[in-house]
């Protein structure tokens, strides 16, 4: 059973890679194969999915699960530190970005192809997770009897600068600047803590 379903694995994988660099229309059951290390033209495929548009749409609720249960292990972790928790979103949140960035480059090389498909990842993994952060800053200044300020464009400015930063990194091959991940977290937390002291919101630092 774990050997089926790493090979199912390996598949959406790899279509996901080829979909992305060559179409959907533009790529073959028997590439898949070989890119997942089967036998092309073999069938192989077909013991899995019916089809290759089935393929996609597994791919896509691959996202959707992944996403899903990295949330539900963010919120059972009591950090209880605004500071730790801050971060540990920014890092989950720039290496979930990276395990998405052949789906990206999918939807904008086929998107206008597959509006039905667009449509459900926005839903699932743009709009969702945005209104689930939105809500977390929103707890966080009421639970601290503070009037919140505009999360949502908070979120926006915050996660697109995120979004951004995987942007050029895959556009160009580096990140800006030259400025590794490690140094945009910290300084990204830096300035959300900074806000977030603007805004009277009692950080926990001493400061």
């Amino acid at each position: 059973m774990e050997a089926r379903e790493n090979t199912r694995a390996r598949l959406i994988s790899a279509a996901m890679r080829l979909f992305a660099e060559h179409g959907y229309a533009g790529t073959s059951v028997g590439q898949i194969e070989a890119e997942a290390g089967l036998a092309p033209r073999s069938g192989a495929l077909y013991q899995y999915f019916t089809s290759k548009r089935e393929l996609l749409d597994a791919a896509i609720e691959r996202h959707t699960a992944d996403l899903d249960e990295m949330q539900s292990a963010i919120d059972l972790l009591p950090l209880g530190d605004l500071r730790a928790e801050l971060t540990l979103m920014a890092r989950w949140n720039l290496q979930d970005l990276a395990r998405r960035r052949d789906l990206y480059r999918f939807l904008r090389k086929e998107g206008d192809r597959f509006p039905e498909l667009v449509a459900r990842v926005y839903e699932q993994i743009g709009r969702r997770p945005l209104e689930r952060a939105a809500d977390f800053l929103r707890e966080g200044y009421l639970s601290a009897g503070l009037e919140p300020p505009d999360v949502e464009a908070l979120v926006a400015v915050m996660v697109q600068a995120m979004a951004a930063y995987r942007f050029h990194e895959d556009t160009f091959g580096e990140p800006p600047l030259g400025v590794e991940e490690e140094r945009f977290v910290a300084t990204w937390v830096d300035l959300a803590m900074a806000y977030a002291r603007s805004r009277g919101l009692d950080v926990g630092e001493g400061r």
